[in-house]
């Protein structure tokens, strides 16, 4: 064989893997694209939906203890004063579903997570004792608020990495 005929042929070998490898790169770079972008919208969702659930929290929290506050009647963990206030009742329910939802969304495993529902869990606590107990519950809103903070935070670091 003569020289040309060699690199006539490296020339068509080099092309040819050019050819198979090329698209085989963009799709795996394309995969990878569409998983990070898939997987920040849905974490961008969680988190739009995990602060809201936490205000709606806070929001029914801070209601129920203004109404236990101007309650006359024995609270007995607020039933007492929702047997006669349907409003309360219904913040009743709105914040234990808001808890539901928050629960469900955070990650029993992670510190911070569990940090939170323990402060969540004492704030009902606080809300629910016959005493007033405002400033206790004042503080136990306030680490709900930090320890949300911190949770979202961290979630959209990971945002914007894009992991």
């Amino acid at each position: 064989m003569n020289p040309y005929s060699y690199l006539s042929l490296i020339t068509a070998l080099t092309a040819l893997v050019a050819s198979i490898l090329g698209p085989l790169v963009t799709l795996s770079v394309a995969r990878h694209q569409f998983r990070a972008n898939v997987l920040s919208t849905n974490r961008q969702k969680w988190i739009d939906t995990f602060r809201d659930r936490l205000a709606d929290l806070l929001s029914v929290m801070n209601a129920a203890q203004v109404i236990k506050s101007a309650s006359a009647g024995p609270w007995r963990g607020g039933a007492g004063a929702a047997r006669d206030n349907p409003e309360l009742a219904e913040k009743l329910e709105k914040t234990f579903m808001a808890i539901a939802q928050i629960q469900l969304l955070t990650k029993p495993l992670e510190t911070d997570h569990q940090a939170l529902n323990d402060a969540i869990a004492a704030a009902v606590a606080y809300l629910q004792d016959d005493a007033l107990l405002e400033s206790d519950l004042a503080g136990r809103l306030t680490e709900i608020t930090r320890l949300g903070r911190g949770i979202i935070r961290s979630e959209w670091t990971r945002v914007k990495r894009g992991v």
